[in-house]
C-alpha cells in the first residue's frame, strides 16, 4: 500500500468513527424516527403523572423489538427488567404515534420482571418500555420500529 492510498484509508476510518459517535449520542439523547414526544408526554402523564424528562435511560431495561414490521398491527414485543423481582413494581409500554400512547401496564409481584406479547403499532415510530421501580424511578429504554403497513385504522 503506498503512502496516498494509506492516508485517504485512514482519513476515511476516523470520519467514519466521529459520525458513528454522533450518531449514537443523537440517539442516546432523543431523535428517534418517528419521534412524537408532545403525544408521549400525554400519556406518559396520564398513566405515570411523570413527563419524559423524568424517565432515566438505563441498561436495567431490555426491551427487544423488530426495526421493521411488515404490519403495525402485530409486532412482537419483549420488555425485561435486569433487577431482582422485589425491586421492580411493574412495567409499561408506550408507543409515541398511536392515538392512546400506553400499550399495556404489567404489575409485577414479585415475578420474573419479563413480559412478552403482541402490540398494534400504529405507524413507524418509537417503543418506549419503562420500569417503575419500587423506590420511585422509572428506567427507560428505547427502540424506534419501522412499520411497512399501518396497524391501527
Amino acid at each position: 500500500m503506498d503512502r496516498r492510498s494509506f492516508v485517504k484509508a485512514s482519513a476515511g476510518a476516523v470520519a467514519g468513527a466521529l459520525l458513528a459517535n454522533q450518531l449514537t449520542s443523537a440517539l442516546a439523547q432523543g431523535g428517534l424516527e418517528g419521534e412524537d414526544l408532545a403525544n408521549l408526554e400525554k400519556g406518559l402523564q396520564a398513566t405515570l403523572r411523570r413527563g419524559f424528562k423524568d424517565l432515566t435511560p438505563s441498561r436495567d431495561v431490555k426491551l427487544v423489538a423488530p426495526t421493521i414490521a411488515e404490519s403495525g398491527a402485530n409486532v412482537p414485543i419483549e420488555i425485561e427488567a435486569l433487577l431482582p423481582a422485589e425491586q421492580v413494581k411493574a412495567i409499561y409500554c408506550f408507543c409515541d404515534k398511536n392515538a392512546n400512547p400506553l400499550l399495556f401496564t404489567v404489575e409485577i409481584m414479585g415475578v420474573l420482571p419479563y413480559f412478552a406479547t403482541r402490540v398494534r403499532v400504529a405507524e413507524t415510530a418509537p417503543v418506549r418500555a419503562v420500569v417503575e421501580t419500587k423506590d420511585g424511578r422509572f428506567l427507560l429504554a428505547s427502540q424506534s420500529v419501522r412499520v411497512t403497513v399501518g396497524g391501527c385504522g
